[in-house]
């Protein structure tokens, strides 16, 4: 029976593919946002191939089970639960989710003060904000991606939150040093 599977193609027998799984599960980044995403309603913008968690509503601009064409997600499953760009939630009332997460999205969108108005429109007060963005004071991150539109440090994205209002910082921190960081935000008003 498992010569069959691997004559097939039906399993995987250097466990390649449990390997990248327990990566993606693993991954810093990922970690870093999990505790504001495993209860209530909410959802991961831009998720792409893998949701951070279970419990979260996937929204990207690339529809369920299409290949992703760039970057990291080249040839990957894409997992969204709602094909749609995230600065356009128009499918989601003012005030209804608990929390929105991102990793490396925000900095794909033309307008971002449009972006995160969205993002701050569907949260209710109190809910949380957590982005995680490439580090520009650590790295070329528009020669990364060229698709990328903006770029951020910790300190000029905190200037867009101040800009945007109504949100109280719980944290801004590296998370991978050198490439990424996170901010995590409460909705005051």
């Amino acid at each position: 029976m498992n010569k069959l599977k691997v004559l097939l193609g039906l399993s995987d027998p250097v466990g390649k593919l449990e390997k990248e799984r327990q990566k993606e599960l693993n991954h810093p980044e990922r970690l870093a946002l999990l505790e504001y995403c495993t209860s209530g309603k909410g959802i991961d913008v831009g998720c792409g191939h893998r949701k951070t968690h279970e419990n979260c509503i996937g929204v990207d601009i690339l529809p369920k089970g299409s290949l992703g064409k760039v970057g990291c997600i080249t040839g990957k499953e894409i997992v969204s639960d709602i094909c749609a760009s995230g600065d356009n939630l128009l499918m989601f009332k003012d005030q209804e989710l608990d929390f929105v997460i991102s990793r490396h999205n925000l900095e794909h969108y033309v307008d971002v003060i449009k972006t995160l108005i969205e993002w701050k429109r569907v949260l209710r007060i109190g809910g949380i904000m957590a982005v995680i963005l490439p580090d520009e004071s650590s790295i070329n991150t528009i020669a990364l991606d060229p698709s990328h539109r903006h770029v951020f440090t910790p300190e000029s994205f905190l200037r867009y939150i101040e800009l945007i209002g109504d949100f109280e910082v719980v944290k801004v921190e590296k998370v991978i040093p050198n490439w990424s960081f996170i901010g995590v935000f409460s909705k005051t008003g």
